[in-house]
């Protein structure tokens, strides 16, 4: 991947900048967030100064007040659930990439993976966002998660010491050889408008995977 530079028009800081991570910084959850990425400065700053672009490219805008105008980069949401009723687990993610809301969900019914609860399907979203984004050749991902070990298992922060733990960790080390991973952890039940669409996607899956694009 060629060097970046990031335009954030609307933000908690804006200006030019070569850090993704500090950009993030900037624009996460801060509503109306308008941000850009390009090859060099100089087309970076003439988008600050609304110059015209030689190439100009239709935005991509999300419903969570974040603007992502590079067809490269995706948003995703996830959110696992249990049922102790059914003793089953299952995730719930949404994909916010290009002009799609694209939808999925699936609950899985393995005895073994079964004792780690919503665990394993916060774990089995976040899997299924990633393998997304590597089919779709998407170059940064921005999963959204209110369980911060699938941050911190993906980032090598967090020891695995169960067998299914260990294959997250090689699963998503897998993936980033193809895709940047990006984490952005949001608080559970805060409001966030996709975060509660992934817990309701979780709620509300079967064994069949569900997907729809919107």
């Amino acid at each position: 991947m060629g060097k970046k530079f990031y335009a954030v028009k609307a933000g908690r800081k804006t200006g030019v900048f070569e850090d993704w991570d500090e950009v993030q910084n900037y624009i996460s959850g801060y509503k109306n967030a308008v941000f850009k990425s390009f090859k060099t400065p100089q087309e970076a700053w003439d988008f600050m100064k609304n110059k015209p672009l030689m190439t100009p490219e239709k935005p991509i805008i999300s419903k969570n007040f974040e603007i992502i105008e590079n067809a490269d980069c995706a948003l995703a949401y996830t959110d696992g659930s249990f049922d102790p009723l059914t003793n089953t687990y299952s995730y719930g993610t949404v994909i916010l990439w290009k002009d799609k809301v694209i939808k999925m969900s699936q609950r899985f019914d393995n005895q073994i993976i079964v004792a780690l609860r919503n665990v394993a399907g916060e774990l089995e979203g976040a899997k299924r966002a990633m393998k997304f984004a590597q089919s779709n050749k998407i170059k940064e991902l921005i999963i959204h998660h209110d369980y911060i070990g699938v941050a911190k298992w993906s980032l090598g922060q967090w020891k695995a010491n169960l067998p299914y733990t260990q294959e997250y960790v090689a699963f998503a080390q897998q993936i980033q050889k193809d895709v940047k991973l990006n984490f952005v952890w949001v608080k559970g039940h805060s409001g966030d408008h996709y975060n509660e669409l992934a817990d309701q996607l979780a709620g509300q899956a079967t064994l069949k995977e569900y997907r729809k694009v919107n």
